[in-house]
């Protein structure tokens, strides 16, 4: 017979959310228990009596072979565990030593019933669900050693059990959340008992860290003394390693990125993610042959951690746990990795393609007194030979938009994963940082836009145009990428930038210097004068603007138009064009 499987951890908890515990009503949730174990011993053939008498069936290894057997010892423990609880609740209020020696026969006899199923279970269950038994187990064995003030022997178990659960519950966010809102209910029993034990820094660590740091510290290289306390040790602890062996659990799955580690609980996704950055990784060491592979790489990561962050999130609406909500934020920022590393590679290979047309064309920005605007004039004018030049520039100056058009896209896209993101989460990503470098980033490539527009303004004798959009490139933009450029060198880095292939790709694309902000003002700087001259011996603004073939340019007020008239040229127009504002359309 095939060895079955059961959601131990998925059945308790609905039951105890559907039947009272809601509302921490113990005494409803005791009689559900039962009154349903009533009807599963009668479905499974094991009633206990009649009318005419009373005879007592157990479930043991011999007859153990299905979910009804694996349902009875569940709703035994949960029965005498709901009335421990409702006992324990009374003597809050009365502090009768009777009821307190009450609690703990409740506690011993759902511990009994338990321990019982994490026997047998290995005999007819998956190794999955065996382990789960077992963690449930030491879930009430914790408890039970609590309230005995067996300081040592409660460690141990709630140890164990998180040991158990954070191998089991890689690869299902439910079955986290799930398993993790259980076991919360032992991180004040963690904490007393470490308190107790004298465990060095237990007053500030975490429950979950104190129980690692127990388990690794204490129990893997003190198998006689945890034998004692939990019997079954060396078994859980082979069964553990089966798993494993297995490859069907990771005991954590890492992302590393901008010097921070996210920790979920998928390997598939795990596995997406690494392959993706292999890919990246051999598409930049072979100057970017083979990003294809990497981009379907990416897109593959972002679904499968958009998956998993629904169903996390479903998770956690229902469970209301921190654990929960912490896989949630884990996987929204994997997914904000991925979009990130999409988004880089798309201005990549836009701001390549553009240098690629600025070198085929000799108009790369520079500061020289013989500025490429200048050159570009020069050699074209209003002749029909520089139809040529300014069809390739157009394309330039469309690229620019691309560019400034994703980015504006991925800063609200980083906007609003920041405002999702837990406040952990947030801090190993430096998500606030990451939003400040789109802008940054944005602002440069809104200068290098307008340098290149001058350029295809100038190619088709529209001087006063490229004066003016060379002029707010040289100042009112410039200044602005300075600014960001500026706040984001006082913050500092928080940490070493890691070697990630995404880390790499993003400082190479998107990681502006104030150098970088620098040259492209300098090389506007140095074409207005050439420009300026032009503009003053120039007739009146004739022929059609010719910009972005898809829209009608956008108009701006010109500032130069005052300046212009006063050096004796003909009079600038009040309003000149520009090419489409991303930003204006990106607006909710």
């Amino acid at each position: 017979m095939a060895p079955i499987s059961f959601d131990i951890f998925g059945y308790i908890y609905e039951a105890r959310q559907a039947h009272g515990l809601r509302a921490q009503d113990y005494t409803r949730y005791r009689r559900f228990c039962a009154t349903h174990l009533r009807t599963v011993r009668k479905a499974g053939g094991l009633s206990q009596g009649t009318a005419a008498g009373f005879r007592k069936r157990q479930v043991d290894g011999e007859v153990a072979n299905s979910g009804e057997h694996v349902e009875i010892q569940l709703l035994l423990a949960e029965r005498a565990w709901a009335y421990a609880m409702d006992l324990r609740e009374q003597y809050s209020r009365t502090e009768e030593p009777r009821q307190l020696q009450h609690v703990v026969r409740r506690l011993r006899a759902g511990s009994k019933a338990a321990h019982q199923l994490a026997r047998i279970a290995p005999g007819f269950c998956d190794v999955r669900t065996g382990l789960a038994a077992a963690a449930y187990w030491l879930q009430l064995q914790s408890q039970l050693r609590f309230e005995q003030q067996e300081w040592e022997a409660a460690l141990d178990s709630a140890a164990l059990a998180r040991v158990i659960v954070g191998q089991l519950a890689q690869g299902s966010s439910q079955q986290y959340a799930l398993s993790h809102a259980m076991l919360e209910a032992l991180d004040p029993v963690v904490r007393l008992a470490a308190y107790r034990t004298r465990m060095p820094g237990a007053q500030q660590a975490q429950p979950a860290t104190i129980a690692t740091q127990w388990y690794e510290t204490s129990m893997q290289g003190g198998g006689d003394r945890v034998s004692t306390t939990i019997p079954e040790y060396r078994a859980i602890v082979a069964a553990l390693d089966s798993l494993s062996e297995a490859g069907d659990a990771v005991f954590a799955n890492e992302l590393g990125w901008r010097g921070g580690k996210v920790t979920f609980a998928s390997p598939q996704l795990a596995a997406l993610a690494s392959s993706a950055q292999t890919q990246l990784a051999a598409a930049l060491d072979n100057n970017n042959s083979g990003m294809n592979a990497a981009v379907a790489g990416f897109r593959k990561v972002e679904k499968a951690a958009q998956r998993c962050y629904a169903e996390s999130a479903a998770a956690a609406l229902k469970t209301q746990s921190a654990a929960s909500d912490a896989l949630t934020s884990a996987y929204l920022a994997v997914r904000l990795y991925s979009v990130c590393a999409l988004n880089a590679m798309a201005v990549g290979k836009r701001a390549g393609e553009a240098q690629r047309i600025a070198r085929a064309c000799g108009v790369e920005a520079s500061a020289a007194a013989d500025a490429s605007v200048g050159r570009l004039v020069g050699q074209w004018g209003i002749a029909a030979a520089g139809r040529p030049q300014a069809a390739e520039l157009t394309k330039l100056v469309v690229c620019y938009d691309q560019i400034r058009a994703r980015l504006a896209t991925l800063r609200a896209i980083v906007g609003e994963t920041h405002s999702k993101l837990s406040t952990a989460a947030s801090r190993e990503v430096r998500a606030p940082q990451l939003g400040d470098e789109v802008a940054a980033a944005e602002a440069y490539y809104a200068c290098v836009r307008g340098y290149y527009s001058a350029m295809l303004h100038a190619a088709h004798a529209r001087h006063r145009d490229a004066l003016a959009l060379l002029d707010a490139t040289a100042g009112e933009s410039a200044r602005r990428a300075r600014e960001l450029v500026a706040e984001l060198a006082t913050r500092g880095q928080s940490r070493a930038e890691a070697l990630a292939p995404a880390d790499r790709l993003w400082a190479q694309w998107l990681g502006v210097s104030a150098d970088d902000v620098a040259r492209i003002a300098a090389a506007a700087e140095a074409a207005m004068p050439v420009v300026r001259g032009l503009c003053a011996g120039a007739g009146g603004a004739a022929g059609a603007w010719i910009g972005d073939p898809s829209r009608p340019p956008a108009m701006v007020a010109n500032p130069l138009a005052a300046a212009t008239a006063k050096a004796g040229g003909a009079s600038a127009p009040a309003r000149v064009p520009w090419l489409v504002d991303f930003d204006a359309e990106l607006q909710p």
